[in-house]
């Protein structure tokens, strides 16, 4: 698990490199645990901990090969690398169908957002973390409407 601080590096030589022209490959992954303000008020901070802690744990048991960063409280971002990224789309559905599985119960929940890089229209590294992130609360709503608990 990496910080904020490891974060704002990172974003700053994708930056760099968009700028100069390289046109990097990548992609990022917006993440937001459902929930963790209800565990918070009615479970105790210790649980709200425990809770960020299987969070945690399950996205950096799916992303064995890239950097998952937590840039909030209940908020991660994840670049996914390697064999990661070129099994993005096999990953999250994996992440998905677990999460799913886990509304109701005691399990953590867990929104997520994908957007990559187009070199043909995106100018900044912020253009694509803002179209992850539009997903991730377009999945929020769905987990919402399939029975997750999400602050509104």
């Amino acid at each position: 698990m990496k910080s904020k601080h490891a974060f704002a590096i990172r974003e700053g030589e994708i930056e760099t490199q968009i700028v100069s022209g390289e046109r990097p490959a990548f992609a990022v992954i917006v993440c937001d645990v459902n929930g963790l303000k209800q565990i918070n008020d009615t479970l105790g901070h210790k649980a709200g901990d425990e809770y960020i802690i299987a969070a945690s744990k399950l996205l950096c048991d799916h992303f064995k090969h890239s950097p998952v960063f937590r840039i909030g409280g209940d908020e991660f971002i994840i670049l996914p690398e390697g064999s990661d990224y070129e099994n993005l789309e096999k990953i999250l559905a994996e992440i998905n169908a677990r999460v799913e599985r886990h509304i109701g119960g005691n399990q953590v929940v867990i929104s997520l957002g994908l957007a990559s890089f187009d070199p043909d229209k995106d100018q900044s590294f912020h253009e694509v973390f803002q179209r992850a992130d539009d997903l991730m609360y377009q999945r929020k709503m769905q987990l919402k409407d399939m029975g997750a608990v999400t602050r509104d």
